[in-house]
Parts: structure tokens; C-alpha cells; sequence
């Protein structure tokens, strides 16, 4: 044991480790007498009782980190449009660090990605990263700088309005251009007059006269809104051109909404389409013959109320009507009291009605389907 506890020693020396000293254990007392019990004899020492442990070496390990090249960090080439993309994604990243540094890196950012941008709005218009990229520089450029990405477009208004991506760059140049700058857009969307219906019955054209329509002045969307009021009819029937007629009443000039009521009144079938009951709904708020429009729609309101957007139309036009034609619709209305309540959009026409409304609040929508 002796010869134990010195090779520990020394093992612990040359491991410049400190040395633990593990106490012999205390003796202990444990009474003793005749029988096993306490007796005369009292308590007796008890011999120290060997410990045996075996010593456990603690050898120091050190971390080393290496730096290990990442396979993309070889430099390869890449397409112009790919390095704006990657100027982006790098100002992003800048953009989130410091507090203190904001309005410079703000600027710095602006700067790199309108450097990135000039020269390939086109190109970056057309893919999914890139048209963010355009659209974060007309946002953050000033005027003298939007004026020039935008001459980059020119030529290109009409794919630009048809693409997935070129879409929303277009829309956001429209928002961030004064009135006067976008008029070379309605140039190109004019040029072909069939082009102007066209694009408003399509899934992403209809959106760029949207924005049009909201930002532009009434004077410079004459030209489109002539076009469009030449086919209205079928326009309004259109699952995506209806959102375009709808801006004529809601932008356009009195002249221009009294032109497309007048189709409105022409047509005594569109209360059959859910599309066309949309622009309906408009009419009723903003035509100059607001009133007249509803005295059209009383003999076809029951048939309406049940449609997932019509119903919103009989309610506008049941506010409208004179007392004679509201009574009088009322009563067609009752006819089918029950079936509206039943269903699920005549239920809201008939609560916004009291009359209608007192006949069956007592009924479950399971009764009224029955009766």
C-alpha cells in the first residue's frame, strides 16, 4: 500500500494535478458486553478497519477548433442577375445588425441595392428573388433614381403586366411614381385596343389597371375606360374583370359612372351572375341613378338574396328603395321567407329586414328548410 500511495504521487506530479488526501475513516465505538448486550464491561475501542479505493487519474484534454473551408467559398462565376440577388441577400443581412447604425446602413443598403438594380430591372423583373430586389429599390430610391429604373421598362409594360413576377414590380412602380410619370404605361397598354379588355380578364393584367385606376388621375385613364365600356357587359360577368369595372365607379368621373350604370340598367340578366352582382353593389353606392337601379332589381331581389355576394346587393338595394317599391318587395320577399332562412347568405337578408325577421326568429334553420 505504501508503495501504492507513492507511485500516486508521482503520477500526480508529473500531471501537475493537485493530490487528494482521502482521510483514514474515524474509529468508531460500538458497545460490547456478556450475550451481545451492554454490560460491566462498557463500551470497547474498535480497531481502525481498513479502507481500500482505488485512485482515479484526471487527465487535462484541450480543444483545438479548426477552421474548416466551406465548399461553397470557392469563387465561381454567376450570372449578373444572380450577383444582384446576392448583393441583396447580403444587404439583408446587413440591414439586421446594429442599432446604432441604422440610418447609415439603411443608406448603405439603399445604395448597393440600387446599384445592383440599375441596368437589369428587366432581366430581375422576371424571377421570383429579383423582382423583390426591384421592388425594394423603387421603394427605397429617390425620384430622379425611380425615373431611371423605370425607363428601364419601356417596351416591356404589357409582359410585365402578364407575368408572375413582373406583375408586382409594375404595380409597385405604378404606386411609387407620381401620376404624370406613369403615363407612358397607359401609352403601352393603349397601343393595342383590344389589349386593355384583354388584360383585364387576365389573372395578373387586372391587377396593374387596379393599381392604375387608384393612383392615376381620372382624366388619364379616359382612354381605358372607353375601351373598357365598349365590351362592359361582358366585362362585369368576368370572374377578374369584374374588380376592374368596379373601379370605374369608385374613380371614375360622373360621366363615366352614368355610362356603365346605363349597361347595368340594359342588362336585366346580370342579376343571374355572382361576378356582375359586384359591380351592381358599386352602381347602388355610387351611380348618379343609384335609385332607379334598385326600382330594376325588386322583381329579381328573392332570387338574389341567396348568393354568396348577391345578397349583399339586396341589402344595399332594399335601403334605396322609395316606401311603395319597399313594401313591395317585401312582399315577394315573404314568399320565400322560409327558404331564405335556411340558407345561409338569406338568413343575413332577412335579419337586416325587421318585418321579414319577426315571422321566423323562433324557427331553427331545419325547421324552415322542412316547412
Amino acid at each position: 500500500k505504501v508503495a501504492q500511495v507513492e507511485d500516486f504521487a508521482a503520477i500526480s506530479a508529473m500531471t501537475a494535478m493537485p493530490t487528494v488526501t482521502l482521510a483514514a475513516p474515524t474509529p468508531m465505538a460500538y458497545p460490547v458486553g456478556p450475550m451481545g448486550a451492554m454490560g460491566p464491561m462498557g463500551a470497547m475501542p474498535m480497531a481502525p478497519v481498513p479502507v481500500a479505493f482505488q485512485p482515479t487519474l484526471l487527465v487535462p484534454v484541450a480543444m483545438v477548433m479548426v477552421n474548416v473551408p466551406s465548399p461553397c467559398s470557392t469563387p465561381t462565376s454567376v450570372p449578373s442577375h444572380a450577383s444582384s440577388e446576392m448583393v441583396f441577400q447580403g444587404s439583408l443581412s446587413r440591414q439586421s445588425t446594429g442599432d446604432a447604425t441604422a440610418t447609415t446602413a439603411t443608406e448603405t443598403i439603399a445604395d448597393d441595392v440600387e446599384g445592383a438594380v440599375a441596368g437589369s430591372v428587366w432581366n430581375l423583373s422576371q424571377r421570383h428573388k429579383g423582382c423583390r430586389l426591384v421592388q425594394q429599390a423603387l421603394e427605397n430610391c429617390g425620384e430622379a433614381e425611380r425615373a431611371m429604373l423605370a425607363q428601364e421598362l419601356k417596351g416591356h409594360i404589357v409582359e410585365a403586366s402578364r407575368s408572375p413576377c413582373g406583375n408586382y414590380v409594375l404595380q409597385k412602380l405604378i404606386q411609387v411614381l407620381r401620376p404624370q410619370s406613369c403615363q407612358f404605361i397607359i401609352h403601352e397598354l393603349m397601343e393595342d385596343p383590344e389589349e386593355v379588355c384583354d388584360l383585364a380578364r387576365h389573372q395578373y393584367g387586372c391587377r396593374i389597371l387596379q393599381r392604375l385606376f387608384e393612383n392615376c388621375q381620372a382624366e388619364q385613364m379616359e382612354g381605358i375606360v372607353h375601351m373598357l365600356l365598349n365590351e362592359a357587359s361582358t366585362l362585369v360577368c368576368h370572374s377578374y374583370a369584374t374588380y376592374v369595372m368596379q373601379q370605374i365607379f369608385d374613380f371614375g368621373t360622373e360621366t363615366q359612372r352614368r355610362k356603365l350604370c346605363n349597361v347595368l340598367l340594359a342588362s336585366c340578366q346580370l342579376c343571374n351572375d355572382e361576378h356582375a352582382t359586384q359591380v351592381l353593389q358599386k352602381a347602388l353606392q355610387h351611380a348618379p341613378q343609384q335609385v332607379q337601379l334598385a326600382q330594376s332589381l325588386v322583381q329579381q331581389l328573392p332570387q338574389m338574396a341567396k348568393g354568396r355576394h348577391s345578397h349583399q346587393t339586396v341589402i344595399t338595394a332594399m335601403q334605396l328603395l322609395p316606401q311603395e317599391e319597399s313594401e313591395r318587395a317585401i312582399g315577394l320577399l315573404s314568399q320565400k321567407v322560409n327558404k331564405l332562412w335556411a340558407s345561409r347568405y338569406g338568413r343575413l337578408v332577412v335579419k337586416s329586414i325587421p318585418k321579414l325577421y319577426q315571422q321566423c326568429s323562433s324557427m331553427t334553420r331545419r325547421e324552415a328548410a322542412s316547412a
